[in-house]
């Protein structure tokens, strides 16, 4: 039972599990430019661009990634609070300017869906 505690604590106290769930809070909370300001600080890349309206090509999308102009684009203006879709179009942003090859989709989806899991295993204040 101690080894378990220990465990759990040691998950919930995790510096990465914290940044991650702090990100998920921003995004939730509409402060979406400060959370793409803090990856882009913890990964060592240049912030991405955040705009709301998509490129030709990709209006079926609620969200996608621009290389050429570095930008995250959002359909509606309610998506720049969805964490999967902000933290999903990072990942492609952060593969593009580490010149990694491709951002395949379901690796998107893992990248936010780490930080989607730290947020809901974090420990929530009592009202």
């Amino acid at each position: 039972m101690l080894e378990v505690k220990r465990y759990v604590l040691a998950k919930m106290i995790n510096p990465n599990s914290v940044f991650r769930a702090k990100i998920v809070y921003l995004i939730l909370s509409n402060d979406t430019n400060e959370a793409l300001k803090l990856l882009s600080q913890e990964y060592n890349v240049v912030e991405p661009k955040l705009k709301v309206g998509m490129p030709k090509g990709f209006s079926k999308n609620p969200g996608c990634y621009v290389h050429k102009t570095k930008t995250i684009h959002v359909s509606r203006r309610e998506i720049l609070s969805n964490p999967h879709i902000i933290l999903h179009e990072f990942y492609h942003h952060l593969r593009s300017v580490k010149n990694a090859q491709g951002g395949i989709e379901k690796y998107a989806d893992g990248f936010a869906k780490t930080y989607l899991e730290a947020y809901a295993e974090a420990p929530k204040k009592k009202q």
